[in-house]
């Protein structure tokens, strides 16, 4: 009975081990799929607002939500000096700012 009782154990210890591995690997994944979106999804408005050479304040508003929740998932670098420079661009077509 102890024979069986304890390779029961280490099954058991090994199967839900796997299961954490496994679950920490989709977590990752998904956590670095939804940080390459962002980031792509900063890019192509940086580029578009950067050759209208505006901005208004409500995209700018969507960019902040979109950085933040960006920098909660690790992502920094380029992309933060992209947004500042976004920050800069006057709200309407023709202001100074």
């Amino acid at each position: 009975m102890n024979f069986i009782l304890k390779y029961w154990i280490e099954f058991l210890f090994t199967m839900i081990t796997s299961l954490i591995i496994y679950i920490f690997k989709q977590y990752m994944g998904l956590k670095n799929g939804i940080k390459a979106l962002l980031s792509n999804e900063i890019i192509r408005m940086y580029e578009l607002y950067i050759d209208f050479g505006y901005c208004p304040s409500y995209i700018k508003e969507n960019i902040e939500e979109i950085y933040r929740s960006y920098h909660k998932l690790g992502g920094n670098g380029m992309i933060t000096s992209m947004v500042n420079k976004i920050y800069e661009l006057p709200n309407l077509k023709g202001d100074l700012k």
